[in-house]
């Protein structure tokens, strides 16, 4: 799934990122539409796909964006590299896989100033670039900053910060979320799209932080899903160590899924608002929108409960993604195929009709967003993401019936643990059923392999150990 791949363990400069890979589709005989004149990409973070509306779930949680998206393409299934936000937006801003860049595990990271990032080229080429986040492991100190012309942040400085870590204990989580909720993005975002509405040629970053944990709501709203038909079950989840997710002493799986989901309604009204305001300040035409997440939450599937990285299953990794903008994308489509996030940066670039810079790894959705199906351009599309924590590193595979998850040896197990779920009949992937599908195993390990194999050198111990347990098993060629 990769587009070009970087040779060499050294970081690339960015005098070298300048020739196109020529992986891209065929030139059309048809007029090209012309380019975007506004990006808007906005994301929300810990947000899970199959939470949402428009992806089938029962509880009306994005009434505002499950109209909208009608106006654009779903990517049913849209894959993140690694199920973490520093990581994530590493790899979705410099279309290069973890392993590639070595941001793995921790949240609180930065792109190296050696690789060419989204933002910077938007702004190399002309875009007024601006941002609104509310999550301080994307904050201007860990130089997510660079390559925008305004950063906002919610909390304002690391004096806010500060305050809070000195608060007892109990106190510091309300004290935080008042810093970030998704009212406070909008009373930075609001007044910030209307001095840029006369700008020609933008691009604005939009992150809310609501869903993630712990799942506390603004004082003063009101949680429509606790009593409601699927507040059902009496499963308990098991907190010890994670008191900074425990919500006061609920201890009911019910409770923490309905606040969940209340906060994926609170940001659905406040993107609503903001999708509002663009058209009043008549900045729609012309603009093309990216909406998706970071990373989605375990919800106690996998035995991480409210919790998101250590683990590459859809949970963590499938997130929603939608395009929207007339004429540029096949509008009430749907794609049914497995689409990397890696793919943001390259497609933005053949729309914009720039030469594609050399090393990306992700391919472009471009022939997707023009109806296209993917089989004209690869005859199996996969998506690969990573996970781990703790000195584990999780390796996976997915086409569109199966995953494939790579455990490699520890100190209980010997031998690497290879899963296999099927996707339509189990996509919460309880049921490992590698046993009864060796054929399907043993392509998508061969698949895993390659990738593993054509992969450059990292930084990290764990891709070595995955390395060791594919060549163990008989994967590598």
């Amino acid at each position: 799934m990769r587009c070009c791949r970087l040779q060499a363990l050294a970081l690339l400069p960015l005098a070298a990122l300048v020739l196109a890979c020529g992986a891209g589709p065929e030139p059309s005989s048809e007029p090209a539409a012309e380019p975007p004149r506004r990006v808007f990409l906005i994301t929300v973070d810990t947000l899970r796909a199959d939470h949402l509306g428009w992806h089938g779930y029962p509880r009306d949680t994005s009434p505002r964006l499950d109209e909208w998206v009608e106006r654009g393409i779903v990517f049913e299934r849209a894959i993140v590299q690694w199920p973490k936000t520093g990581p994530s937006f590493a790899s979705m801003f410099t279309s290069l896989y973890p392993h590639t860049t070595g941001l793995i595990n921790r949240a609180a990271q930065t792109i190296p100033d050696d690789y060419l990032a989204l933002p910077a080229w938007f702004q190399e080429r002309g875009f007024t670039t601006a941002a609104v986040i509310s999550n301080p492991v994307l904050s201007r100190e860990l130089g997510w900053g660079r390559g925008f012309d305004h950063y906002e942040q919610t909390w304002v400085d690391q004096a806010t910060l500060d305050a809070v870590d000195e608060l007892p204990i109990e106190q510091r989580p309300m004290a935080f979320r008042r810093h970030v909720w998704a009212d406070r993005v909008n009373e930075l975002a609001l007044p910030l799209l209307a001095s840029l509405a006369s700008e020609e040629r933008l691009f604005v970053w939009l992150h809310y932080t609501d869903p993630h944990a712990p799942y506390l709501l603004q004082p003063g709203t009101e949680n429509p899903f606790l009593e409601d038909e699927y507040y059902t079950g009496d499963q308990i989840v098991d907190l010890t160590g994670a008191e900074g997710r425990a919500l006061g002493d609920q201890r009911e799986l019910r409770y923490y899924v309905a606040q969940y989901d209340a906060n994926v309604r609170v940001t659905d009204r406040a993107i609503g608002a903001i999708l509002d305001e663009i058209k009043v300040l008549g900045m729609e035409d012309g603009s093309l929108f990216v909406m998706t997440s970071d990373h989605g939450e375990e919800l106690a599937e996998h035995g991480v409960p409210f919790e998101h990285g250590p683990v590459p299953y859809n949970s963590s990794v499938h997130v929603p993604l939608a395009v929207v903008g007339e004429p540029w994308v096949d509008a009430g489509a749907r794609v049914a195929q497995p689409v990397e996030l890696i793919g943001l940066f390259p497609t933005l670039v053949e729309l914009l009709g720039e030469p594609m810079p050399e090393g990306f790894e992700g391919r472009s959705w471009l022939p997707l967003l023009a109806g296209r199906t993917g089989a004209e351009e690869d005859a199996d599309p996969v998506a690969f993401a990573d996970a781990g924590a703790y000195q584990r590193h999780l390796r996976s595979i997915q086409d569109q019936e199966w995953q494939l998850v790579l455990r490699p040896p520890n100190k209980e197990r010997e031998k690497p643990l290879i899963e296999i779920y099927h996707l339509p009949s189990d996509p919460l992937q309880l049921e490992d059923v590698a046993s009864e599908f060796p054929e399907v195993r043993d392509r998508l390990g061969r698949q895993l392999s390659r990738w593993i194999r054509d992969s450059p050198e990292n930084v990290s111990p764990h891709t070595e150990a995955a390395r060791k347990a594919l060549e163990a098993m008989g994967y590598l060629e």
